[in-house]
């Protein structure tokens, strides 16, 4: 740790984490295997709200329904082609469809990575699908759209515990027709290997047989608050800090320490709670893992108002403290605050922040309340030391390749036991937290900076022009985004130039989280506010993403007419968000100069 630039309060803060406290925790919920809604989660909860009591917050616990699913069993068998019949292990995923009593067979077909273009080049109805890589939401929708009657994955060196359902949270009943409608099985790359040796050599016939759990639980959800004592406008709003209880199997890592870490923030926060300008609100969700974060979505939906009015920031932790995570430049952010983000992470351990925007996955349930976001996995694996088909998918989910290997070969098998965890590495990381959270909930002014969200933004829009060419003008776009860039200009001018300690602070903060709750829903989501996009990859500016494709169709056609209505819809949409911004500027701006 540099610790250079902190002060001597700061510098206390961090070198009161404890490494014991913190591994107490983790050995303490590490206990429990944590299904979605079991008894065994419950007592995690009970335990954890035991905790919060005693470090001083105000609890509150809620339960809702979710539909929650789970592997149960899983059998692969090469019944024909190759010599006698042949076991081969494999697994199944959550929200996979059982197969009938008795199993289901089929004639086995390659399809390389599964590709639309490989797809299309087979006709795989009615038969069992062979393909490269680990299964994901958006994989699987595309296999099944082929008619395929189930699908094996060839995963890397280990099988790790899958999700496929691309609905975010409990489905409605415009997205519950996309639960998945086929069984599907993952093997490790080595009986993969085999497998395609034996299509290769001729036609396999293999029978699978699987049963998963899906049904309706009762999950919980904890939420601790720790308020300012300053009183004023400023102390009704608060940051969130959140992470995921549940687990596959006994989840030390994933999400054990991330919990543990939640744990001891709020302990030092608490004992500090005189220096923080706004609160801090911990909150544990279940349902992440075995519903698709129905937790989180089921508190977006039904705290939304006060969300959307009271939270400045959402800070999520996972999978911290991982023995040989020492990559601590990849995490996830929002850029409103990565620049904030980034030096704190490289005041306690010298990295900074890639620019690695969200993808769509961790609890990032708030994007429609135009909530900035900051982390989900802080620390993770170097990419030398990554299981290479993990590492795509890692990729896939990050938005792009970078310096990380992912969160190590344990995520998401049984192997995630106490024992991966490096508890110095553990005490960084809860550092790192510790540090962001203070700064978060005691600067007089917020830390949000959306000059490089307009950057972002622009640069995207470029991109989308150029692919869409003359088919759709998107320069009403680009001409309300300089605007905006050059009154943010100005109110940062004004922001610097501010007194410390006036009555000005107030002033600003509001307008920035107004800025924030114009800009974010059109940058991260194409339902907008009240709504939850489905759980597959994203771009900037997802609802005119499409632009790309308008170039391929032929005017005149349905396709090409049905695309570009909902097109000139989405630029209204974007243009809307950044003259609501500039409003909102040039509102900040008449305020201050009053």
């Amino acid at each position: 740790m540099s610790g250079a630039s902190l002060g001597a309060e700061e510098r206390a803060l961090v070198e009161a984490v404890s490494a014991e406290e913190l591994m107490e925790s983790t050995r303490t919920i590490a206990r429990w295997v944590r299904l979605s809604g079991t008894l065994d989660e419950a007592r995690a909860f009970d335990w954890i709200e035991a905790r919060l009591r005693a470090n001083g917050l105000e609890v509150n616990r809620y339960h809702h329904p979710a539909l929650v699913s789970w592997p149960e069993s899983a059998a692969l068998t090469v019944v024909a082609g190759g010599g006698a019949p042949v076991r081969v292990p494999c697994a199944t995923h959550a929200f996979a469809v059982s197969t009938p009593p008795g199993g289901l067979e089929g004639d086995l077909v390659y399809v390389g990575r599964a590709t639309d273009e490989e797809l299309r080049r087979v006709d795989l109805r009615g038969r069992i699908a062979l393909a490269d890589g680990i299964i994901a939401p958006n994989r699987n929708l595309a296999m099944e759209a082929t008619g395929a009657a189930a699908s094996i994955w060839i995963a890397g060196t280990h099988l790790h515990e899958r999700i496929i359902t691309p609905v975010w949270g409990t489905p409605t009943p415009e997205t519950a027709h996309l639960l998945p409608t086929t069984p599907s099985v993952s093997v490790a790359g080595p009986d993969g290997a085999g497998l395609r040796e034996r299509v290769a050599a001729g036609p396999v016939r293999v029978r699978l047989e699987t049963r998963v759990y899906r049904g309706w639980k009762q999950l919980p959800c904890l939420t601790g608050d720790l308020r300012s004592e300053r009183g004023g406008p400023e102390a009704e709003t608060f940051v969130m800090f959140s992470g995921h209880v549940d687990s596959w199997y006994y989840g030390a890592m994933d999400n054990g320490s991330a919990n543990a870490t939640m744990l001891e923030v709020s302990r030092l926060l608490a004992k500090r709670r005189g220096a923080l300008r706004r609160g801090l609100r911990v909150a544990f969700w279940s349902g992440h893992s075995h519903a698709r974060y129905a937790g989180s979505a089921w508190y977006a939906d039904q705290f939304w108002q006060e969300l959307h009015d009271r939270c400045v920031a959402h800070v999520n932790v996972d999978s911290v403290g991982g023995m040989g995570a020492t990559v601590l430049s990849e995490g996830n952010s929002m850029g409103e605050l990565r620049a904030f983000g980034s030096e704190v992470i490289e005041q306690l351990t010298g990295q900074r922040l890639s620019a690695r925007r969200y993808g769509r996955s961790g609890d990032q349930s708030f994007w429609g309340h135009g909530i900035p976001s900051l982390l989900m996995a802080l620390s993770e694996q170097p990419v030398e030391n990554a299981d290479p088909v993990l590492l795509a998918l890692h990729h896939q989910i990050s938005g792009g390749a970078g310096k990380s290997g992912g969160l190590g070969w344990w995520w998401h098998t049984p192997d995630d036991t106490v024992d991966k965890i490096d508890p110095a590495l553990l005490k960084r990381d809860a550092g790192v937290y510790a540090l962001l959270l203070s700064r978060l909930c005691g600067a007089e002014l917020l830390p949000i900076d959306h000059r490089p969200v307009l950057t972002e933004l622009e640069g995207t829009l470029g991109e989308l022009q150029a692919a869409c060419g003359d088919r759709l003008d998107l320069s009403p776009v680009a001409v309300a985004l300089t605007a905006l860039g050059e009154r943010l200009g100005v109110l940062r001018e004004r922001i610097a130039a501010l007194p410390r300690g006036g009555g000005a602070a107030r002033t600003v903060n509001l307008g920035l989280m107004r800025i924030s709750r114009a800009l974010l829903p059109v940058d991260y989501t194409r339902t907008g506010l009240f709504d939850q996009d489905l759980a597959v990859p994203t771009a900037p500016l997802p609802g005119l993403q499409p632009a790309r494709r308008l170039a391929t169709l032929e005017p005149g056609t349905d396709g090409y007419e049905f695309l570009r209505t909902r097109l000139v819809r989405e630029r209204n949409r974007a243009v809307f968000a950044a003259r609501e911004a500039r409003r909102v500027v040039d509102d900040t701006l008449v305020a201050l100069a009053e």
